[in-house]
């Protein structure tokens, strides 16, 4: 007996030691160069939503109660503010969020299993995808954390049905809703934990459970449910002039196999993983529950966009707060394999070797990302200001360059994001903002006007298109290549996407102007 017990001791704290390493080896991947890329598209709304305090963001979704992000994280980011420097500022609350993840991931599996919490930790901590978002000034890495909290004391009730742990569930879920909307689907699907069953000799849930829960949850939200409410005038959710195309449900069940699992080898064996889960679990239910969790709102939230028109790509970054449960419900599959094939674990570890292949396909995509950039507004514009002459004209393949480039030209919106001026012909549109710097006047544009129209009055015309267009622009113009500005690590519709710039000149006073040879990737 007292060497059972010392055995156990030993297992026990070699765990606590390799669970401690992982923090510590987390905490370094993570804050590895988190402030040295330049701010992406996605940061810089960050950046201007974080300018107001409390009273400013009131006002402001007084004013815009369709915003589409509620402003509890923008309220935590502006503790920062006036951002002395952005690229570190606006990353510290994401960057702790996620180091913390990789203990509370621990914690959390095992509830399910004491035999796949070293393992989903381990996978968390070497996670490129998870790094990324670690290091993005967005809210990414807190919705995850936030939804591992929750499901966390939503499990220890089931395993004790004390009432203490329904409040602290509801305090994660309501700081959850006021973070993003997209948890909204999280807290709904979050119900069927109701069925899990965590062993036989625990009682079920009682009604009353349920209805605290919900309850207390409703109640918390529900002043900014109304303050929504009232000050909704019928304004558009969608910006009319974006049209993005959803896909097929298809692509992006693929896109998020990809992000989560990436190269195909992980990818395929993740998959007969998942199927397998139901049919070697001991507890069917169980396996079931946890599949219709994270799969019910891939196909929940593509249906809702399509049926009501959406115009707006999906990406896996919606789902983050399902991640977990997603590896979790993958070593528990690996767990209920060797239970059942106790022979194979004299020759084979599949979990082991599960580990190992995750681990190796994520390390060979972490030097590619800490060598790149998301999108290097920086850099561009840093270039831009060592070459620009007075009366020079910039036209973006891309609306949304715009904020970026007036970002790094230090040039802030006077409200809470940039107003473009723009006239529309019906056939003809154009975007056009006029700047000085460095006594300069020059203008940037975004239109489908024909390009030699700006280069008639003998001005040079520098042009920034993104990845795939910068084949087609010297075929047709005299323009050059000037530039190249990384962005190889965003993420669109999948990760990573390319999203590198290319800067090009059209100068009809130099027709003999050499560039450089595009970069080959």
């Amino acid at each position: 007996m007292n060497i059972q017990i010392s055995i156990k001791n030993n297992k026990s704290r070699k765990e606590v030691l390799l669970l401690v390493l992982c923090f510590l080896f987390g905490f370094v991947l993570r804050f590895y160069t988190f402030d040295q890329r330049s701010l992406w598209i996605d940061e810089i709304h960050t950046y201007n939503d974080s300018r107001d305090d409390f009273k400013g963001q009131i006002k402001y979704y007084k004013e815009n109660p369709n915003t589409l992000h509620p402003p509890l994280f923008f309220m935590l980011t502006h503790l920062f503010f006036p951002f002395a420097e952005p690229e570190r500022d606006l990353r510290i609350i994401p960057l702790i969020f996620g180091i913390i993840s990789i203990p509370m991931i621990y914690f959390l599996a095992r509830l399910f299993s004491s035999n796949i919490a070293l393992p989903c930790s381990l996978s968390l901590t070497l996670m490129t995808y998870h790094i990324y978002y670690s290091q993005e000034g967005r809210m990414y890495s807190l919705i995850m954390f936030l939804g591992m909290a929750g499901i966390y004391f939503f499990m220890k009730h089931l395993e004790t049905l004390k009432i203490k742990y329904l409040f602290l569930v509801a305090f994660c879920f309501t700081i959850l809703f006021h973070t993003s909307y997209s948890s909204i689907l999280f807290i709904a699907l979050t119900q069927m934990l109701w069925f899990y069953r965590i062993n036989e000799i625990h009682k079920k849930p009682a009604i009353y459970s349920f209805l605290i829960l919900n309850g207390v949850t409703l109640f918390l939200c529900i002043p900014w449910i109304l303050f929504i409410i009232f000050n909704y005038k019928g304004q558009s959710f969608m910006d009319p002039l974006t049209i993005q195309d959803v896909g097929s449900l298809l692509s992006l069940v693929q896109a998020v196999f990809s992000d989560w699992v990436p190269y195909l080898p992980l990818t395929i064996i993740s998959v007969i993983l998942l199927i397998l889960f139901p049919i070697f679990s001991k507890n069917k239910k169980n396996a079931l529950i946890l599949l219709a969790f994270w799969t019910f709102p891939i196909v929940g939230l593509y249906s809702y966009c399509k049926l009501l028109n959406v115009t707006q790509f999906i990406t896996s970054r919606y789902f983050i707060s399902f991640l977990p449960l997603f590896l979790i419900t993958l070593y528990l599959s690996l767990d209920a394999i060797e239970l059942k094939f106790e022979i194979i674990k004299r020759y084979l570890r599949p979990k082991l070797l599960f580990l190992i292949l995750f681990i190796a396909s994520n390390l060979l995509i972490l030097p590619l990302y800490y060598r790149a950039e998301k999108q290097d507004f920086r850099g561009l514009v840093n270039y831009l200001n060592s070459q620009l002459r007075d009366g020079d004209k910039i036209f973006v393949k891309t609306f949304t360059y715009i904020p970026g480039i007036l970002h790094y030209f230090r040039v802030d919106p006077e409200k809470r994001h940039y107003q473009i001026p723009y006239y529309y012909s019906g056939k003809e549109f154009e975007f056009r903002v006029t700047l000085i710097s460095q006594n300069r006047k020059f203008t940037i544009y975004h239109s489908n006007v024909p390009y030699a129209q700006y280069v008639k009055d003998g001005s040079r015309l520098w042009m920034v298109v993104g990845k795939g267009s910068e084949g087609e622009i010297p075929k047709s113009f005299p323009f050059v290549l000037k530039g190249y500005f990384d962005g190889s690590f965003a993420h669109f519709r999948r990760f990573p996407s390319d999203a590198s710039m290319y800067l090009f000149l059209w100068d009809p006073g130099s027709p003999d102007e050499k560039g450089i040879d595009i970069p080959k990737r």
